[in-house]
Parts: C-alpha cells; sequence; structure tokens
C-alpha cells in the first residue's frame, strides 16, 4: 500500500509544482484581482456540469463492469457462481454504492506517474466482489482509451469552425493536425491489433515457448478475453458516446469560466474553449507527466493568449481555475472519499491481496 500511496504523493507535487508555475507566471497580484473580480455564482453551474462529467464517466465504469460479468446492485451482494444463460464468465455482484465509492476513491489514482497506482482500484474490486484482475484491469484502460477518443473527437470537430483562429498563435494548425492524427492512429493500431483475433491468439500460442511469459500466459490469455470483449465496437461506441458528453460538460465549464474574465460569450468562443480544452487533454496524456502536470497548463496558456487573444493575466487566471476544476476538485474528492471510507476500500485482506500481486509481479517480470 505505501508504494502507492508514494505515488499518489509524487504526482500531488507534481501538481502543485505545475499550479504554483501558473501562479508565478501569472503574477500573483494579477491572479488575486482576477479571482476577486470573477462572479461567484458562475461557480455554481460549473460545479454541477462538474458533477454531471462525473455520472457520465461513472456510467462508462458501471457499464464496463457489466461487460466483464459484474452487475451492480442496490442491497448487499453475494457472489454468484452460477453462470447466466447468456454469459461465458460467472456473474458477480457489487452493491452500487460500493462502486461508486471504489470509482470516486479512485480519482487522486490517475495522477501517479504513469497511472500506475490505478492498478489499486483493479485491486480493491477483486477484494470487495472476488473479480479476477485479469479481467478488471482492461477496465481502466478502456476508461482512458474512451476519454482519449472523446476528446479527440471534440477537439477534432471544433477544430473545423475556428480553423481560421489557430494560425494567429503560436500553434500552427498542421501542429494540431499532425497531433490529433498521430494519437488517433496510434490507438486505432491497438484497438485493430485486439480485434484480429488470428493475429492476437497466434501471439498468445506462441507466449506458451517463451520462458518469462509461460507461466503467466494463462492470465495473459483471460486479459486478452476481457479487452477483446470490451473493445467490440458494440460497447466502445456506446462509451464513446458518453465520454463525448462527459467531456462536452467540462468544456461548456471552461466556457462559463472565460466569461467570467469578461469576454464576450460568442459560439466562437465555445468553439474555441471546446478545443482547447481537448487539444490540452491529449498533449497532458503524450507528456507522460503525472496527471499530466505542465503540458496541460503550458497548452491552455499558450492557446488562451494566441488563439483567442487574452492577456496574460486573463489566461493565467483562466489556466488557474481550469486546474483546479479539470484536475484539483477530483483528486480532493476522492482522498476525502478515501479517509471517510478506508475500512470498506483498504481493509486488512487488501494488504495480503497486494503482496501476493507484487510477488507474482516480482517473480515473472
Amino acid at each position: 500500500m505505501r508504494r502507492y500511496r508514494n505515488q499518489v504523493l509524487a504526482g500531488l507535487v507534481f501538481l502543485a509544482l505545475a499550479l504554483i508555475a501558473v501562479v508565478v507566471i501569472t503574477g500573483v497580484d494579477d491572479l488575486v484581482e482576477n479571482l476577486a473580480d470573477f462572479p461567484l455564482w458562475l461557480f455554481v453551474p460549473i460545479t454541477a456540469l462538474k458533477l454531471l462529467n462525473w455520472a457520465l464517466r461513472y456510467l462508462e465504469w458501471r457499464y464496463f463492469l457489466g461487460v466483464i460479468g459484474v452487475r451492480t446492485v442496490w442491497r448487499n451482494p453475494a457472489l454468484s457462481t452460477s453462470l447466466p444463460q447468456d454469459a461465458e464468465t460467472p456473474l458477480i455482484t457489487i452493491r452500487e454504492r460500493d462502486s461508486v465509492i471504489v470509482w470516486l476513491s479512485a480519482l487522486p489514482l490517475s495522477i501517479s506517474p504513469g497511472k500506475l497506482a490505478e492498478v489499486l482500484k483493479a485491486l480493491v474490486l477483486k477484494n470487495i466482489t472476488g473479480t479476477n484482475i485479469t479481467r478488471s484491469a482492461p477496465v481502466i484502460f478502456m476508461e482512458r482509451l474512451v476519454d482519449g477518443l472523446a476528446v479527440i473527437v471534440l477537439a477534432a470537430v471544433s477544430m473545423l469552425f475556428i480553423a481560421d483562429t489557430l494560425n494567429t498563435g503560436d500553434i500552427s494548425v498542421g501542429y494540431v493536425r499532425g497531433v490529433l492524427l498521430g494519437t488517433t492512429l496510434f490507438l486505432a493500431a491497438g484497438i485493430a491489433v485486439v480485434q484480429y483475433r488470428p493475429l492476437s491468439l497466434w501471439l498468445l500460442d506462441r507466449a506458451q515457448g517463451w520462458p518469462l511469459l509461460r507461466r503467466v500466459e494463462s492470465g495473459l490469455r483471460t486479459l486478452y478475453e476481457a479487452s477483446y470483449d470490451l473493445l467490440k465496437l458494440r460497447h466502445l461506441l456506446p462509451t464513446t458516446l458518453i465520454g463525448i458528453a462527459a467531456y462536452l460538460t467540462d468544456c461548456l465549464g471552461f466556457y462559463l469560466l472565460l466569461t467570467g474574465l469578461d469576454i464576450t460569450g460568442t459560439w466562437t468562443l465555445l468553439g474555441q474553449a471546446t478545443f482547447i480544452l481537448g487539444f490540452a487533454v491529449v498533449v497532458a496524456a503524450l507528456s507522460a507527466m503525472p496527471g499530466g502536470a505542465g503540458g496541460r497548463e503550458l497548452t491552455v496558456g499558450a492557446m488562451l493568449t494566441g488563439v483567442v487573444g487574452l492577456s496574460k493575466a486573463d489566461a493565467g487566471t483562466a489556466t488557474f481555475l481550469v486546474s483546479i476544476f479539470q484536475v484539483w476538485l477530483g483528486v480532493l474528492l476522492g482522498l476525502g472519499i478515501i479517509a471517510v471510507f478506508r475500512n470498506t476500500l483498504f481493509p486488512p485482506a487488501l494488504e495480503d491481496l497486494i503482496a501476493e500481486y507484487e510477488s507474482a509481479a516480482q517473480s515473472h517480470p
């Protein structure tokens, strides 16, 4: 447990340093003055939009759990070992309350370096429901994949309406198209490899003859089958649409933040806010920094000055507020959930499960 706690703490340090850098670059006096003039009532709809974002993203999690055979119920569940007639794996149940707690508590885990601490989410789920980690781990990957596809779609569509304003900044349309196209091709290639079963099964069969993989071949096969099911178009399409709706709420919140800085609200501004936030999320993911620290802030700040034409003080204030609502609000909520429901999430039995997992990982490098 200490290992994952340290990873989250490292992510918090990086995020804090990025936020401090924004304050320094903006100027403390200018930032305080802008925040003092910001209409407080706007925080109500902005927060409501963030809550809607979390609700939609939780629906993705709930949907993916159903795909791997974990059904949410309202009453105290019991592990079912009976097979439904239309399922290939035993149906497992989890109480809705516990499912929500697990999902919210994982919000801070995504800021760990390389998002390595997110494996704790799968371990907590296994401890509560008995779900095999090789089946639940792909769900965590799918959440990130859907996020990526959603922001790429939003950024690409919004770019069609504001392309003429992009060339006025430091970031050219060619650069933007290159990043979006490259990221899309990379994700598409990964999906294609998993969905092309002959190739994947051939690789798994070959793994039986590789010394380092022979002993974990069964787990890899289970991991693949879960990934294959999750990546089917009938699952990928609806969850991506939910992801688009979720990130659109963030874009609307960003738009409201900008109007709170005395910027006239227009359709163009909404398109710019949607593009900037979506592209910043892509850059943050590609930066490989914990929680996207630095990459997000630099992209948002540069585009607000170059594309929207904001002053350094206004751009810095908007970047500061976006960081608070886009990252820090979720991190602090997740940490609060962990503090309140620590016994549910991290009982003594989980320590043994973590030790077992880490021992297996070390014995099979």
